[in-house]
């Protein structure tokens, strides 16, 4: 089938296995910034003899880019082509995470981290892009739901991987991990359906026509709940637990590497059923039990006496992840034609990146006042917030899209 815009492509039976798969292999790399890291960070705070409230603006660095760099991500997609973005930003993200390997201060370290996350950028928005432009409906979420099964079994392989190296090279260990997207971008330059050759339109122009679907009520609710979502996950998954389970258990890198990695099992399942969970119910329901999820695994977390314990809550917290993102990203996909999906995808994955960077410094203001369960507490209480609030716009997370897409 002709494409119809600036650098798109649509396929009438989808992608190709082998192009999904680089697919879901870019999906999987968007855990790499922090999953392989986070148990690290004890050690890093150690080596450059930082505090625990600075060792967790590490791992926001890599995501403060994104704060500007995914709308600017997003415009480039759709102008010059998916392929053409996503393997520069592969690259720079691997190189990277290398010439951190060789940091001798804290300085050099956060300098390459925020390069890192130029790359690391676009990600997860031209995945989810490139899927949106070959797939739709309750189709669309299925392979969204298999794209973060990729994302989980990263969840459920890096942190354990990152704690092994740490325990054997140091803290430099879990940044070889990042070269992986050297190779993946050598990968996406082949096998990705290639982009059209076209003059882009005046950057204006473009601008001016993808305004009226930024400008839906249906996306306003959208871009609300996707920063608090990810400001729950981050801050508590990524940030406070690796300092959690050090603090209050004493567990050792390669420990903490095994239970962060315990979401991915819950997650994955559900990913594999999100297909048939999707058919079922509407995106609210879904995302309202996953909030449900979150309330009750931070709590469980909050209240665990002992390590053995924290491992149902963590169970929970994998399940409860994929209930609200997955359902709202596929919906993030459908809300523009396919000629701005990217600048659409872009303008949610720039609210992400808003949760993501904020995360950290949220954990260290409450880290400053009192401890890790602090945190947990107050991520129950802002999950219970975000409940009412979904259910209170459910009519606008639900609603279909102003515009048909193009058969």
């Amino acid at each position: 089938m002709p494409s119809d815009g600036v650098g798109q492509y649509r396929r009438d039976v989808g992608l190709r296995r082998s192009q999904l798969v680089v697919v879901w292999l870019i999906g999987a790399a968007v855990i790499l910034p922090n999953a392989t890291i986070a148990p690290a960070i004890p050690d890093i705070a150690s080596a450059f003899g930082i505090s625990d409230q600075t060792s967790v603006f590490i791992l926001m660095t890599a995501h403060a880019p994104g704060l500007f760099m995914a709308s600017v991500i997003g415009v480039a997609a759709d102008r010059y082509g998916r392929r053409r973005i996503i393997v520069p930003c592969l690259l720079v993200f691997g190189l990277g995470g290398l010439v951190i390997m060789a940091s001798t201060n804290l300085a050099m370290l956060l300098t390459f981290r925020f390069i890192q996350g130029l790359g690391s950028s676009g990600f997860l928005s031209l995945a989810l892009v490139i899927i949106g432009d070959n797939y739709e409906g309750v189709e669309r979420t299925r392979i969204i739901g298999q794209n973060a099964l990729s994302m989980n079994l990263s969840v459920a392989l890096l942190p354990a991987a990152g704690g092994v190296l740490t325990e054997l090279f140091g803290w430099r260990g879990p940044f070889a991990l990042h070269a992986f997207t050297i190779l993946l971008a050598l990968f996406a330059a082949t096998l990705l359906p290639p982009d059209e050759r076209r003059t882009p339109e005046p950057l204006r122009h473009q601008l001016r026509q993808a305004r009226p679907h930024l400008m839906q009520r249906e996306v306003g609710v959208l871009l609300l709940v996707a920063p608090f979502t990810f400001l729950v996950f981050f801050a508590v998954g990524i940030t406070t637990m690796p300092i959690h389970l050090e603090n209050e258990f004493g567990a050792s890198a390669g420990i903490r590497g095994v239970v962060l990695s315990l979401p991915a099992v819950s997650a994955g399942l559900i990913a594999l059923s999100m297909g048939r969970i999707a058919g079922r119910h509407s995106i609210s329901t879904m995302v309202r039990a996953g909030y449900i999820g979150f309330i009750i695994c931070l709590t469980g977390m909050a209240l665990s006496p002992t390590l053995a314990v924290i491992i149902a809550p963590m169970l929970v917290l994998g399940a409860a992840d994929q209930l609200v993102v997955v359902p709202l990203q596929s919906r993030a996909a459908s809300l523009a034609p396919e000629q701005h999906r990217a600048v659409m995808v872009a303008a949610w994955g720039t609210a992400i990146r808003i949760g993501q960077v904020s995360g950290p410094a949220v954990v260290a203001g409450l880290l400053a006042v009192g401890d890790t369960r602090l945190v947990l507490w107050a991520g129950a209480a802002l999950s219970a917030a975000m409940l009412i609030f979904v259910t209170l716009v459910r009519p606008y997370i639900d609603r279909d899209p102003a515009f048909r897409s193009a058969p």
